[in-house]
C-alpha cells in the first residue's frame, strides 16, 4: 500500500538508476507529424518529474539509464531518450520541441504498404521513418550514451544453426493455410472497407478488432470460433518440437558443480502472445495435448502462467535449468525480460509475431545468452502463408 505521509522529496534519494529504461519511452510528446505524437503514460510522466526535481536540487548528473533497446518502436523515442538524459543539449541547439528535432534529424517517407487487414489490400502511407544528419545526431546522443553492441562485447553466446541455404539466421517455417483461413482474411478486407467508409460506428467494429481477429485467425481459426481442417501452426510446431526433443533427449549438461548432471535432455522455449490458457479452446492446452500425443511427458511441458508469484517463477526456472522441463510456453510480457532459463535451451519457437521489433530481440535474447551450454541453437518463426 502507498504511504500518504512519505513523498519522493522526503526519501533522500539523490540518484536514479533505471534498468529496462525503454519501459519509460511513452513520455508525452506533442507533434504535427502523423503517427509521431505520444499521448503519454503515467509511468513516464512520474519518472520525468522525479528527474526534473533531482536536477533542480542536485545538478545535472542525477540518473543512469540501462537498456538493450533504447529505440523500441519509433523514431520519436530517440528524442524522448535525449529529453530524459541531456535536455540541456537540446536547449543549446534550439530543438527542444519534437517537430524542430524531427525537421533537423528526421525524414518522412511515402511508400506503398500492405494494409492492416492483409490479403490483397495495399495503401499509400507517409511516415516519419528515416534519419538524416546522423553524424550530428549521434554526436549529441553519445554525450550521454555509452553504446556497446553484441560485436563489441563478444560475449560467449551460442551460434544460430545454419539453415538449408547455409546462412546462420532464424528459420522461417511456412504453414499451409486452410480454405477457411483465406475466406476469413477476405472477410476482414470487407470489414476494413466498411470501417473506412464510415458505414459502421467504432463501437460496432474498428481496425484494432480487425487486426486482432486477423492475427488470431492466422494462428488458429478456432480462436475466432471457426473449424480448422489443416494442422495449422500448432500442428506444424508440434511436429518440429517433438523432432527436436527426440534428437536431444539424451544430451548431457553440466550441473552447478561442473560435473555431468544426472538428468538428461534439453529445453525448448515457445513464445505465443495469443491463445493463452483459459477454460475455452486455447493454443497452450492444444499444443501440450499434441506434444503429449507425440511422446513427450505431459509434466515436462509447462506454461509460464502456472507460476503466479516470484517464488513459483523462480522454482519453474530452476526446473528448466535442471532438465525437468522439456518445453516452456509463455508470452513476451511474462517470459521476455529477466528470464534466465538458457542453460539447456536448444531451440526457440515464435508461434506468433509480437507488435514491436524490440520484443523480437527480447524473445531471442532468452536463448542467445551467456550461460547456454549449447554451441548451436535453432530459432524458428512460424508464418501462415497468404
Amino acid at each position: 500500500a502507498r504511504d500518504p505521509g512519505v513523498t519522493f522529496e522526503a526519501t533522500g534519494i539523490d540518484y536514479l538508476f533505471v534498468d529496462e529504461a525503454h519501459l519509460f519511452k511513452n513520455l508525452r510528446t506533442m507533434s504535427n507529424i502523423q503517427g509521431a505524437a505520444i499521448d503519454g503514460s503515467m509511468r513516464a510522466s512520474d519518472l520525468d518529474m522525479k528527474i526534473h526535481h533531482l536536477r533542480e536540487r542536485n545538478g545535472r548528473r542525477v540518473l543512469t539509464f540501462a537498456t538493450a533497446t533504447p529505440i523500441a518502436n519509433s523514431v520519436t523515442e530517440a528524442h524522448v531518450m535525449q529529453r530524459y538524459l541531456r535536455p540541456d543539449l537540446l536547449e543549446a541547439a534550439g530543438i527542444t520541441d519534437f517537430d524542430s528535432w524531427a525537421a533537423t534529424f528526421g525524414q518522412t517517407v511515402t511508400e506503398i504498404e500492405l494494409a492492416p487487414e492483409g490479403g490483397s489490400s495495399f495503401r499509400q502511407a507517409t511516415r516519419f521513418a528515416k534519419f538524416r544528419n546522423v553524424a550530428e545526431m549521434l554526436r549529441m546522443f553519445h554525450v550521454a550514451a555509452d553504446i556497446k553492441t553484441a560485436e563489441d562485447l563478444n560475449l560467449p553466446v551460442p551460434a544460430i544453426a545454419a539453415r538449408a541455404d547455409g546462412k546462420r539466421l532464424p528459420e522461417t517455417v511456412p504453414v499451409e493455410p486452410s480454405g477457411g483461413q483465406e475466406d476469413f482474411i477476405g472477410e476482414l478486407g470487407q470489414r476494413a472497407d466498411r470501417i473506412r467508409s464510415g458505414s459502421v460506428t467504432p463501437d460496432e467494429d474498428n481496425m484494432v478488432s480487425v487486426c486482432t481477429d486477423g492475427r488470431q485467425a492466422a494462428l488458429d481459426l478456432r480462436l475466432v470460433g471457426r473449424d480448422m481442417d489443416v494442422p495449422g501452426k500448432v500442428g506444424v510446431a508440434a511436429d518440429r518440437i517433438a523432432a527436436i526433443w527426440e534428437e536431444h533427449r539424451n544430451d548431457v549438461y553440466a550441473g552447478p558443480d561442473g560435473q555431468p548432471h544426472p538428468v538428461r535432455g534439453s529445453l525448448q522455449i515457445v513464445f505465443c502472445d495469443m491463445g493463452t490458457p483459459k477454460p475455452k479452446f486455447n493454443v497452450y492446452d492444444e499444443l501440450r495435448s499434441q506434444l503429449t500425443a507425440r511422446g513427450l511427458p505431459r509434466q515436462a511441458v509447462r506454461f509460464i502462467h502456472e507460476a503466479t508469484t516470484d517464488q513459483q517463477k523462480g522454482e519453474l526456472f530452476a526446473a528448466c535449468r535442471a532438465g525437468n522441463v522439456a518445453v516452456l510456453i509463455g508470452t513476451t510480457a511474462k517470459m521476455g525480460v529477466g528470464t534466465n532459463v538458457q542453460t539447456r535451451a536448444v531451440a526457440l519457437h515464435h508461434l506468433d509475431a509480437p507488435w514491436r521489433p524490440a520484443d523480437v530481440a527480447q524473445r531471442d535474447g532468452r536463448i542467445l545468452r551467456q550461460g547456454n551450454q549449447n554451441t548451436e541453437v535453432q530459432i524458428l518463426r512460424y508464418v501462415t502463408e497468404r
